[in-house]
């Protein structure tokens, strides 16, 4: 079992098939808020939606040894964060996280993120991760800012969300700016 702690009764756990009740009920909590960025509020609807979510972390990190992870706040799930398959030819990946209402405006994103990129950057050395949010999602967009992710361009209509097309921030941190301002 994999626990990285991040102080303040926070820590970083792999997603695991034992925590898909937690994770469901996670989501039952947070279905209108997370709904408004996420499909969950319609497709994380049963335990066995949550355990196949799992299961396709799980099967992604024995690929490429890159963890799908909750968020634990005094032995409460809490938010998320997972990444796409490393594309080998480039070592490039995507992130990204997910936040309760409750846990947020207190850093947690921002300190578990960046437990992440150090994962990603100095233990797996990924060359180049990508962020994409909502236009629209400022606290998600502030949290890739704070992390010193480059804002490249909005994708106009660009995903299709409930039936509406919505604009998508792109965003990318490479290698070498990581350790740049790790090393400030």
């Amino acid at each position: 079992m994999f626990i990285y702690d991040l102080g303040d009764g926070a820590s970083l756990q792999i997603l695991e098939m034992r925590h898909a009740p937690d994770f469901l009920a996670f989501v039952d909590e947070n279905r209108a808020y997370l709904g408004e960025w996420m499909s969950w509020d319609t497709t994380m609807q049963t335990l066995e939606d949550a355990q196949n979510f799992i299961k396709r972390g799980l099967s992604r990190f024995s690929d490429d040894g890159i963890p799908w992870v909750g968020i634990w706040l005094n032995g409460r799930m809490v938010g998320g964060i997972h990444f796409s398959p490393i594309d080998p030819r480039v070592h490039s990946t995507e992130v990204g996280y997910w936040l309760g209402q409750r846990a947020t405006g207190h850093g947690l994103m921002t300190r578990a993120l960046k437990a992440m990129l150090h994962y990603a950057f100095d233990l797996l050395h990924v060359n180049r991760i990508g962020l994409q949010a909502d236009v629209r999602n400022s606290r998600s967009r502030a949290v890739a800012e704070r992390l010193g992710f480059t804002f490249e361009g909005i994708r106009r209509q660009s995903l299709e969300y409930k039936g509406q097309l919505i604009d998508i921030a792109t965003y990318s941190l490479l290698a070498q700016e990581w350790r740049e301002q790790s090393s400030r």
